[in-house]
């Protein structure tokens, strides 16, 4: 008799576990949205970059104080490559640029950090003063990794090649810092 009390206690006790265990039950109402965060736009900023022998050919910049900048986030360089007075346009080129000369293959290209950009030559043969840039202006573009998760469209940030582009992808004005 114990043991037929022992056996149907374990068979209730683990019908009742498996039973626990079964599919979820209903869901319950949506509760209250939250309060909205701050949304953090995407901005840029300005300067000037010399990369000549003095300084190994290479120039970083400090990220202004405004822009809070986390791991996750985005920074694009352009290079200003014309202005045409006559419609008052400038022409932005994106970095990494690549130019083919008589002596090899040089490459104006860009890092960043939480802190500050670094613009940079790098170059498949020994760099020389000639190979320098002297005050060039660098807008530096800042987006936000939870703003590039908000864009739709087949595009990707990759593929962007002029400073209008990036606008027309993010949907709006990028806001400069002076």
């Amino acid at each position: 008799m114990k043991n037929l009390i022992k056996r149907l206690t374990l068979f209730i006790l683990l019908t009742l576990f498996i039973a626990s265990c079964s599919g979820r039950g209903p869901v319950g109402p949506e509760g209250p949205p939250g309060e909205p965060g701050p949304e953090i736009l995407p901005t840029s900023f300005e300067f000037n970059a010399t990369l000549m022998p003095s300084n190994g050919y290479e120039f970083f910049q400090s990220i202004p104080d405004q822009i809070d900048i986390i791991d996750s986030d985005v920074m694009l360089a352009f290079i200003l490559e014309d202005y045409i007075p006559e419609d008052d346009l400038e022409v932005w080129r994106k970095l990494p640029i690549t130019e083919f000369n008589s002596r090899g293959t040089l490459l104006i290209d860009y890092d960043f950090t939480l802190i500050d950009i670094r613009i940079f030559l790098d170059a498949n043969y020994n760099l020389n003063i000639t190979d320098g840039l002297e005050d060039v202006l660098i807008r530096a573009v800042h987006i936000p990794s939870n703003f590039v998760g908000k864009t739709k469209g087949n595009q990707s940030l990759e593929q962007i090649e002029t400073y209008q582009e990036l606008q027309v992808f993010l949907g709006m004005n990028i806001v400069k810092i002076n």
